[in-house]
């Protein structure tokens, strides 16, 4: 099945690119399309995207443009046309 994968910031500058369409198998999970995605963009974005072999906290992963955090976490299901997406935490003052 096919899903759509946004990445913003500096995982977008890794990746060269805004929209990747990804080849994914039914049954796979927000965190197994991350992970294509991070085979993808090789050790450089690998290095954005996980910290101590999780997802770096300062990231938001989006499934659907809802945070994942409160519709199961990363281990929640993709379905076919599904959009993904990284989003850096903005902080200021």
């Amino acid at each position: 099945m096919r899903v759509r994968f946004k990445s913003f910031g500096p995982i977008r500058r890794s990746l060269a690119q805004q929209v990747l369409e990804i080849e994914v198998p039914d049954g796979a999970t927000v965190l197994q399309v991350i992970h294509k995605v991070v085979e993808i963009g090789g050790d450089a974005l690998r290095d954005l995207v996980f910290e101590n072999g999780a997802i770096n906290g300062n990231l938001i992963v989006i499934l659907n443009k809802r945070d994942v955090s409160t519709i199961g976490g990363i281990s929640v299901y993709v379905s076919e046309g599904d959009e993904i997406a990284l989003l850096p935490h903005v902080q200021g003052g």
